[in-house]
């Protein structure tokens, strides 16, 4: 997707030795956004965004060998080989002939003197290509961080280079003194990395005032020295990225709350120690009515928290991976209070929202860090409802819109559903990019990721395992051979789905939490990169032959 940036000048850092003001530049090309306010405390929200600013610049990928290269490097090397083989042969002949030379006596000690120069100015170079180059930074940051001025809260969204994880740095408008200038909505604002040095020179005998420049949409561009206009390129996986996060914050979860020492337990040993081997997961061991226990693997290092205990309804262990992205809340940490992780599952994503008084800090993982929101998750595969009724989608948008922020309950209330209706809406419109669920509050929010409405043309295509499960269930492929019911309204399901044989554990929404299927996909991913073909049909017709989904117009008839 191409898609164009507008600035009148740069973000940064401006004022004397007692006044600051933290200036944004606003995307000129969406909705009149702005917000003036003097934060309370500088210090809390420079450890905070310098923590976000971790989060865009990650890039954990094990990066692939260029095979044409190398080949290349091959060829040019079997041309030379036959000369080259001679021509060292003779001159390695003719050092054994000569009688061998001491090394020098300082010659450690000079290797290392060397070796620090070395990189010490490798480490100068890749800092000044970063400052000076914005094109390269481009490629760093696919899009700038995008900010949103609500009633109650600002918050800034960033994605990861490698698209694997998710931070959100939420303020609320008590963090600010005195009288605010504020129109809400959501826009993109100029982000570099002299910005980031600016950030570190906040201080609290400075008064500090954080801006998003209302005057950029007052003045007239044309002509300006300073006006600038970027035109990037949106891969759809950042798109669709950025929409699966949004939808899996609000999916079922299991909730565990950890105290700071647990998080700085984590990051100790990480950052003191390098595993060799695997497994390379947090094992979380939950127990109903006692505080979780976390283990790290390989090593086996048990990290027993004190703080509350455990409220689910059956003891579980769910192991997560990726755990060295959790580094960025290295920076946050002191102003941590508490912390609570919202686990999808074994091998699913995470979320991680710490509590500092104020401001939270969001941070959002991918089952692992090859595995990004894109082709890993396939999240909206999970979610309870396959496809909702688009008439209640655009109902759920317009009254959110309308609102800026709602509950699930008073949003079913507002569109005259039920809870699980308006979830299951929510759940798409999430997905498209235009909301975003807010864990503090427990409602929804509005935020457009990007000013035009998404698309399959923007979002690429949807996975395959859902387009061929729906023709599984439209070719009445599916049989079902035993539903026995559980408790707490659970299910129990067996089936036969066309020439495969499959089960699946659902709940009252008909989500997914446990299955089996004999195909190759389900045999390789389990359930961590969604459901196979053949359980969404199964699913899709657990659905439609539920009379109590009969009056939600969800799935249709067959």
């Amino acid at each position: 997707m191409r898609y164009s940036l507008n600035y009148l000048g740069r973000s940064g850092v401006s004022g004397g030795p007692y006044r600051s003001t933290l200036a944004f530049q606003p995307n000129l090309g969406r909705e009149p956004v702005y917000f003036d306010g003097e934060l309370r405390d500088p210090l809390r929200f420079r450890e905070a965004i310098s923590a976000l600013h971790d989060v865009v610049i990650g890039d954990l990928r094990f990066p692939k060998k260029d095979r044409a290269a190398y080949e290349a490097f091959q060829a040019q090397k079997a041309l030379e080989e036959a000369e080259l083989r001679k021509q060292l042969l003779d001159q390695e002949m003719e050092k054994i002939s000569r009688k061998p030379e001491a090394p020098p006596a300082n010659l450690e000690s000079e290797f290392r003197r060397l070796h620090g120069i070395y990189w010490q100015k490798r480490r100068q170079w890749a800092w000044e290509l970063m400052r000076e180059d914005p094109e390269l930074f481009r490629h760093l940051v696919p899009c700038d961080p995008i900010v949103t001025v609500a009633d109650d809260v600002v918050f800034f969204e960033c994605f990861a280079k490698d698209e694997s994880s998710y931070g959100c740095l939420i303020l609320d408008r008590d963090g600010f003194r005195g009288k605010q200038d504020a129109s809400v909505g959501t826009t993109n604002v100029d982000y570099s990395m002299r910005l980031f040095e600016h950030f570190q020179t906040l201080r609290s005998y400075r008064e500090t005032r954080l801006k998003v420049d209302p005057r950029g949409f007052e003045v007239e561009v044309e002509g300006q020295g300073d006006y600038r206009e970027e035109k990037i390129d949106l891969p759809p996986s950042w798109l669709r990225g950025f929409g699966q996060i949004s939808a899996a914050t609000a999916l079922p979860s299991r909730t565990v709350q950890l105290d700071v020492d647990v998080i700085y337990s984590l990051l100790a040993h990480l950052v003191r120690n390098r595993e060799k081997r695997g497994p390379r997961s947090i094992r979380f061991e939950l127990a109903p009515g006692r505080p979780p226990r976390l283990v790290l693997e390989p090593w086996e290092v048990v990290v027993e928290s004190r703080g509350a205990p455990y409220r689910g309804d059956k003891p579980e262990t769910i192991k997560v991976w990726g755990r060295r992205r959790l580094l960025s809340l290295a920076r946050v940490l002191p102003l941590v209070e508490r912390v609570e992780v919202h686990l999808l599952g074994s091998g699913m994503p995470s979320v991680w929202v710490a509590y500092c008084g104020e401001l939270r800090f969001v941070l959002a993982l991918s089952g692992w860090t090859a595995n990004d929101w894109t082709s890993g998750g396939n999240l909206q595969l999970l979610s309870g409802e396959w496809q909702p009724d688009p008439a209640t989608v655009e109902r759920c948008l317009r009254e959110l819109r309308s609102e800026r922020a709602l509950t699930p309950a008073e949003l079913a209330g507002a569109v005259g559903t039920d809870v699980s209706t308006a979830r299951a809406a929510m759940h798409r419109v999430c997905e498209l990019g235009q909301a975003v669920f807010d864990y503090s509050t427990g409602a929804y929010r509005f935020r457009q990721v990007v000013d035009v409405e998404l698309g399959e043309a923007q979002l690429g295509p949807e996975p395959p395992e859902l387009t061929e499960g729906r023709k599984l269930f439209v070719a009445r492929a599916v049989t079902v051979t035993s539903d026995a019911p559980l408790d707490r309204g659970r299910r129990h399901v067996m089936a036969r789905v066309g020439s495969y044989e499959v089960e699946g554990l659902f709940d009252l929404d008909r989500v997914l939490s446990r299955a089996s299927c004999g195909c190759s996909h389900h045999y390789k991913f389990k359930l961590k990169k969604g459901p196979c073909r053949h359980l969404v049909a199964l699913r899709l017709t657990l659905t439609v032959d539920d009379p109590s989904m009969a009056s939600t117009g969800i799935g249709g008839a067959r």
